[in-house]
């Protein structure tokens, strides 16, 4: 599975950078000062290192390989690093919560728990328990259930994480970037990528009689509406919008999140999503993924004669909602 070569390469060079970190640390004392968790000591700090070096560090490339070699030992072992890094994260957050210092080994590491979290989650069981088709209802009752997650989502992954992340930034004193209008320009493009994503939630809701969240996803296929001229333009508007956000507050680590947020689905979450598609609605879906592409519009619309519903057809080409 291709997702596992992926989660491969991400533990391989998840272990090298904890082995390379803590030889710095050992043939480079100066560079201790930037990661201690107390001020004017090494101790707490150096005391984990058999620790992070057999859990975390030799624990990753363990994974990596079992990835590597589709072993069915893989998800086992993903879970143990995510148990392993996830431990060391909230123990540092936990630690700089008391003293005030340590936070940019928070910075650092906090990427990777999320990385071998969602690793963990594609690699085991719990991807088939991630896609279920909505239950038929009503419309109404499912545009409610879609801007309701909507909001939610929007709340935390636009609002309250970049709002703990700029709190981050001051304890690890980032210079914010800024220049004239910013604002003005940022809540523009926020407004109108947020169209795309709207708009894209409702043809999901009234054409594919289900909602974004892939826990109640649609029960037909959507290649209409904004779906017609690219394959995933909730995605783009997602990664839009964290974008937006990132330069309303003139915020690197907001921008890095935005951008890494893209990466994981990407590289996670879209393979998982496209292979149940295919699953789901075979041929149909395979021309369909050929023929647009997935996040660059395509100039002319997807096509299919014959068919005038809810799909596209030469006479509606943007599809009937």
């Amino acid at each position: 599975m291709k997702i596992r070569h992926t989660a491969a390469v991400y533990f391989a060079l998840q272990g090298i950078a904890v082995i390379a970190w803590w030889l710095l640390l050992y043939f480079v004392p100066q560079s201790r000062k930037y990661f201690q968790l107390e001020s004017n000591s090494d101790t707490s700090l150096l005391a984990f290192w058999l620790a992070d070096l057999t859990l975390l560090g030799i624990g990753s490339l363990v994974a990596g390989w079992l990835c590597f070699r589709d072993s069915r030992h893989a998800p086992t072992a993903s879970w143990f690093v995510c148990g392993a890094v996830s431990y060391a994260v909230l123990y540092c957050l936990a630690f700089a919560l008391f003293t005030d210092t340590g936070w940019l080994g928070v910075a650092l590491m906090s990427p990777a728990m999320i990385w071998s979290g969602n690793f963990s989650i594609a690699l085991s069981t719990l991807r088939d328990e991630m896609f279920r088709p909505a239950k038929p209802s009503s419309t109404n009752w499912i545009l409610l259930k879609t801007f309701s997650q909507i909001f939610v989502v929007w709340i935390l992954i636009l609002a309250v994480f970049p709002y703990l992340i700029t709190i981050l930034e001051d304890k690890l004193g980032v210079i914010r970037f800024d220049f004239p209008f910013q604002r003005i320009i940022a809540a523009v493009l926020f407004v109108g990528i947020s169209f795309v994503g709207l708009s894209s939630a409702y043809t999901m809701s009234r054409v594919g009689r289900g909602t974004p969240l892939p826990l109640d996803a649609a029960t037909k296929l959507v290649i209409s509406g904004t779906y017609a001229y690219v394959r995933n333009p909730m995605a783009i508007s997602g990664i839009g919008q964290g974008l937006a956000v990132a330069l309303f507050l003139g915020s690197p680590l907001v921008l890095i999140y935005a951008l890494m947020g893209g990466l994981v689905w990407q590289f996670i979450f879209r393979p998982l999503e496209e292979e149940d598609l295919e699953k789901h609605f075979g041929a149909e879906y395979a021309d369909y993924r050929r023929r647009i592409r997935c996040l660059i519009q395509h100039r002319l619309p997807y096509q299919i004669e014959s068919i005038a519903d809810s799909s596209n057809s030469i006479a509606s080409p943007s599809g009937k909602i």
